[in-house]
């Protein structure tokens, strides 16, 4: 094998290591998106459906209206679906004070994260099919 041919494989190679890796990390954003949409339409579709909000109609999970209200990253999403704010109770395990808290299944940390990118993540593409 010459020395051209070796540079050839090796690039070849990297060039096929670099596809696989991009593909290993789109499927893993997919299965993100499949669990951040699963845990939505368990905890969060009864008010959000389709990324409204049938409590306080100004205070939808869209870009424009959760940028209007101070909330344009998914730390904030977080904190507030974990604290809950005005009329949303907090999901939190921990959250307090317990007026402020849900009366139903509390989330883990992990669930909260998940949730805050998924919702970020639907607000940019205006909230596609989530039923």
């Amino acid at each position: 094998m010459t020395v051209r041919s070796s540079v050839s494989s090796l690039i070849l190679l990297d060039y096929c290591l670099t596809i696989c890796a991009a593909f290993q990390v789109s499927m893993a954003e997919a299965v993100d998106v499949e669990k951040g949409g699963s845990l939505f339409r368990r905890a969060c579709i009864g008010c959000h459906a389709a990324g409204g909000n049938i409590i306080q109609p100004g205070a939808t999970l869209f870009l424009k209206d959760l940028q209007r209200n101070g909330v344009e990253t998914e730390e904030e999403i977080y904190r507030i679906t974990y604290y809950g704010k005005g009329r949303m109770p907090g999901f939190g395990e921990n959250c307090t004070p317990r007026g402020q808290c849900t009366f139903g299944p509390r989330l883990r940390e992990d669930e909260i994260r998940l949730l805050a990118e998924f919702v970020k993540s639907q607000a940019e593409q205006a909230w596609p099919n989530v039923e």
